[in-house]
């Protein structure tokens, strides 16, 4: 009868876990899967979202990137756009002063070999006409010459002294305004240049022999000489100067490109 009793209660709650067993295994069965499937739907979704995101602002970095990149080309190009401006610039002052230097060279030796003219006659003492001949018109020639040949040789030290000299044995001599000139060109070609003077000898051709042949030039050097020291405002006024004054000649149309250069 035990026995019986022990048996049944080991059946009954056998068949119970069973039972019990059964439903979990039944309910993991059915759950289970599906929680990973919405956990891995979850997470598939967020990968998504983030991977438009991410793909959004790559496409931002990137245009951002390339319009950089642009801005460092324009400046660079900019940058060589003004170092060919400043060569050409420089280019062109250089051939400036070889067509002065050669016109000096050419006009000095013309100077010194061509026989005196009526013009050299009259531009004596204080540019008058009818002012009063040199005491000796050959010593008056040959010291200027002998001046001058200093400045065929490019020996400006040695110019300099010659050509005072000259002004001051010679008050009215014949050649004091090719003299002016001169010193003025020596002045400022010497190797510690003195650019206060030479910009007085380029000033007194110019006052005192303004129907010289050398006045259009002694303006051009002055303005110059006026925009190598700072004084832009006043070689911008001297080479209006010149332009107005002396339309016709070859250093007016040298004048206008220095205006520009000035900004005029």
């Amino acid at each position: 009868m035990m026995l019986k009793q022990a048996i049944h209660r080991l059946g009954t709650h056998g068949f119970i876990g069973a039972l019990l067993a059964g439903a979990v295994i039944t309910a993991q069965a059915q759950t289970g899967p599906l929680s990973v499937e919405d956990r891995g739907g979850s997470r598939g979704g967020a990968r998504t979202v983030a991977a438009e995101s991410t793909g959004g602002n790559d496409g931002v970095i990137i245009l951002m990137q390339q319009m950089q990149q642009y801005e460092e080309q324009l400046q660079d190009l900019q940058g060589q756009i003004e170092r060919l401006r400043h060569e050409l610039d420089r280019l062109k002052a250089a051939e400036r002063e070889r067509y002065l230097d050669l016109d000096t060279r050419i006009n000095a030796l013309a100077e010194s070999t061509a026989p005196a003219s009526a013009d050299d006659e009259n531009a004596t003492g204080d540019g008058e006409e009818g002012g009063e001949p040199a005491v000796d018109p050959q010593a008056d020639r040959q010291a200027y010459n002998d001046a001058q040949r200093k400045l065929l040789d490019r020996d400006f030290e040695g110019a300099v002294p010659a050509l005072e000299a000259y002004l001051k044995e010679y008050p009215n001599g014949r050649y004091r305004p090719q003299a002016h000139f001169w010193l003025g060109e020596a002045y400022s070609n010497l190797k510690s240049p003195r650019l206060t003077q030479a910009r007085e000898q380029f000033s007194k051709v110019v006052d005192d022999y303004p129907d010289h042949s050398r006045a259009p030039t002694s303006l051009y050097k002055l303005a110059s000489l006026q925009a190598r020291g700072g004084s832009t405002v006043q070689a911008r006024d001297t080479l209006n100067r010149l332009v107005k004054q002396y339309p016709d000649s070859s250093e007016a149309e040298l004048a206008k490109a220095m205006l520009k250069q000035l900004g005029n």
